[in-house]
């Protein structure tokens, strides 16, 4: 659902503001709403996919894969490079007036926003609240906690919690690129970066790191999180440029992807 979204918003011109913008984060919103309850009234399939991957003998034995460690490791590093990146082109160009070709100011900042709000600040705070224990951490695979449903408020983690999660939550954000791409880029890079982030999220349920549910509403919570951002981001898209181009203010805003 979350795919469909966001593909949704990049084939309009206006994925935040007016009505398309308006009925893709209703239907973020929607999407999040149906999930949780999904996963609060059957909390039992977490533990079924994670029984996937654990054996009593030998535990989460694929997080010891050499090709597995590799995509996480890959996972953690690559936002920290879109992040660098993204800072080059928003400050660099302004330096020394190499404007053609670069993005405008509102697009890298919402990418930047964005990676600093959703897999930083939001991630934190749902992870700290909720305290949700991870599968290699419970009773049923070896552990000590005990199992909670998402969502459900437990003191089953202090610190680095399982719900929701963070490299999945990061995975998403690099769909946020998409702004800064042409429009006849824009479904291939969706498909590809889609499926290269959808891998980097599942791969912590196989190396029991975090439960199915962890990382499914981890991707809706992000959705909500880009579209809300996305739509402040739009409205105030001339006084951002502005700012960042030494322009005159302007008079009122206007709406731009």
């Amino acid at each position: 659902m979350n795919l469909s979204v966001v593909r949704k918003c990049a084939s309009s011109q206006a994925p935040l503001v007016g009505g398309t913008k308006t009925d893709a984060l209703q239907l973020a919103l929607v999407g999040l709403g149906a999930v949780s309850i999904f996963f609060a009234a059957v909390p039992e399939l977490d533990l079924i996919v994670s029984r996937l991957f654990w054996s009593p003998a030998e535990g989460f034995a694929l997080s010891d894969n050499s090709l597995l460690l590799l995509l996480r490791d890959t996972g953690r590093l690559l936002p920290w490079l879109v992040i660098s990146l993204v800072l080059i082109l928003l400050i660099v160009p302004r330096l020394y007036d190499l404007r053609p070709g670069v993005p405008p100011p509102h697009k890298l900042l919402f990418v930047l926003i964005f990676f600093a709000l959703g897999p930083g600040l939001m991630t934190h705070a749902v992870k700290t609240l909720v305290g949700r224990a991870r599968p290699r951490d419970i009773a049923e695979f070896g552990g000590m906690g005990a199992f909670t449903p998402p969502w459900d408020l437990s003191d089953q983690c202090l610190r680095n919690c399982s719900f929701i999660s963070g490299e999945s939550s990061s995975a998403f954000a690099l769909l946020t690129l998409i702004v800064l791409l042409p429009r006849s880029y824009r479904r291939i890079y969706l498909s590809l970066m889609g499926l290269f982030a959808a891998a980097i999220s599942f791969n912590r349920v196989v190396f029991g790191a975090h439960f199915f549910s962890d990382v499914v509403l981890a991707w809706n919570v992000m959705t909500v999180v880009a579209l809300v951002l996305w739509r402040w981001t739009s409205v105030n898209s001339l006084y951002i440029d502005a700012l960042f181009l030494r322009r005159k203010q302007p008079s009122s805003s206007s709406e731009e992807t």
